[in-house]
């Protein structure tokens, strides 16, 4: 499989100027159905949006970053608001979305973080990452396969939480 490096940066498009925080106090007077999304996913709900739209978001800060316990990049799709805690990117259009992110949650990002008490991926970092992609073709044929695996586990959580109940 042929594949070119790129520098995220350049195929990547950078929505983190629209991004508005919102204090617990904020948040509490302004409760409503749009998830609000922090570093790591959901961290309330409010009563507007910022984005409409397919976008993924990668944590910017947070001890996850290390730790990787979870990923720190997410696809969100629909409307949506975000703190100042996560990158909000959409790829250029000879790139695939999930690619990209399959790709970005299975990477070694440590020489990319910065800050020991509170690791930091900038922005000026993130767009630094070297990636290896093959062309667009494959990137759709093998994103469409590991999305496959995505769903059959979502309908398992599913079953497991029905049979829990």
């Amino acid at each position: 499989m042929n594949c070119k490096t790129y520098r995220l940066g350049d195929i990547i498009n950078n929505f983190d100027k629209k991004r508005v925080p919102l204090s617990s106090m904020q948040r509490a007077n302004r409760q409503g159905e749009y998830r609000y999304f922090g570093a790591q996913g959901v961290i309330d709900y409010v009563d507007d949006y910022i984005f409409d739209g397919t976008y993924m978001l990668v944590a910017e800060d947070g001890e996850n970053l290390k730790s990787k316990k979870q990923n720190i990049a997410q696809i969100v799709s629909g409307q949506f608001w975000v703190n100042n805690h996560a990158h909000i990117l959409q790829v250029k259009s000879d790139f695939n979305l999930y690619y990209l992110c399959y790709l970005i949650n299975s990477m070694d990002l440590s020489g990319y973080i910065t800050g020991s008490a509170q690791p930091k991926l900038s922005q000026a970092n993130l767009n630094a990452i070297t990636v290896d992609l093959p062309d667009k073709e494959m990137q759709d044929r093998i994103a469409s396969f590991l999305q496959l695996f995505d769903k059959k586990i979502e309908t398992n959580e599913k079953i497991n939480d029905n049979l829990a109940a």
